[in-house]
């Protein structure tokens, strides 16, 4: 019984980072279309699938950065979100897929709604979110000849789910062969991600508790058993790698705070390997994946 609960959360938890990874990856290519000529060029060009308006538009003279107030996206399939402000500090627009690029979007709000996150959205409606507030920053080089993606940060900041810092650097990467063809080669070199809780994690176990008919602490008891199990199941298999991953998850588990991952693989290993059915305690070992828990310092 704590297996399939802790299993049900590791899923939904897992799902909800893909979600913001995914939208980070989305806002950067909606960011990377603003030009210094014409801010409104870029609005049509899309139009087919979300029709754009802002307010207004400047370009400042002294570094070139483009900045755009009141943002509102309105998507064809349906859906929409809005930010306050986006400043596009630096981008190449001399290739298809940018080779590098730098921005923020401040005060992005995401409605809670079907449109908008599908059937997630009932889940997040019953942890107390109407809209979802937060803002993103991306930053990233590619290097043609050295075939080298230098992801200096994309990072996730809501003041009432989690901050979310991600950076990874791939080699081997054909930037301009998008598609499944584009991942054949490319290998992983290092990376790291922190988490901080500002609320999320105790809401997903709330809520996840509920959904079960359970109170929070049993609920809580349940997963902690489970990663408990899964730890002694890798030191028993002799995987290091994923017995002390486990060990620090449940330390961030039990005391949502702030939890930072690093993979640093001893020999670049192809990012493929993500999808050819290992077990993710063999991807941890292959990726040199290890983690830590750690209270943020008083101030």
């Amino acid at each position: 019984m704590s297996g399939k609960r802790g299993s049900f959360f590791l899923k939904w938890f897992v799902a909800f980072l893909l979600v913001i990874i995914i939208a980070g990856v989305g806002g950067y290519f909606v960011l990377q279309g603003y030009s210094q000529k014409k801010v409104k060029e870029f609005t049509e060009k899309y139009s087919g699938v979300v029709e754009i308006s802002f307010d207004h538009a400047l370009v400042n003279p002294l570094n070139q950065h483009i900045l755009v107030w009141n943002v509102k996206l309105d998507f064809v399939v349906g859906g929409s979100c809005s930010a306050d402000f986006v400043v596009v500090k630096r981008f190449d627009d001399k290739h298809a897929i940018p080779h590098y690029f730098e921005g923020d979007v401040k005060g992005i709000n995401v409605p809670v709604d079907f449109l908008n996150l599908g059937t997630l959205s009932r889940d997040f409606s019953k942890m107390g979110y109407k809209d979802l507030r937060f803002d993103l920053s991306a930053d990233y080089l590619y290097e043609d000849e050295a075939k080298r993606m230098y992801v200096r940060k994309l990072d996730f900041e809501g003041s009432d789910t989690c901050k979310l810092n991600i950076g990874f650097d791939l080699s081997d990467v054909k930037l301009d062969s998008p598609g499944l063809s584009g991942l054949i080669g490319v290998k992983v070199l290092d990376g790291g991600v922190v988490l901080h809780d500002n609320s999320l994690i105790s809401r997903m176990i709330e809520f996840s508790a509920f959904s079960a008919k359970m109170t929070a602490e049993a609920y809580l008891e349940g997963i902690l058993e489970n990663l408990q199990l899964k730890m002694q199941e890798s030191r028993s298999a002799g995987n290091g790698y994923a017995e002390d991953f486990y060990g620090e998850l449940m330390e961030f588990i039990a005391n949502p705070d702030n939890i930072q991952v690093k993979v640093a693989p001893t020999d670049p290993v192809p990012l493929l390997y993500l999808f050819m059915g290992n077990s993710f305690e063999e991807l941890l070992s292959l990726y040199g994946v290890t983690a830590e828990a750690k209270a943020s310092p008083l101030n």
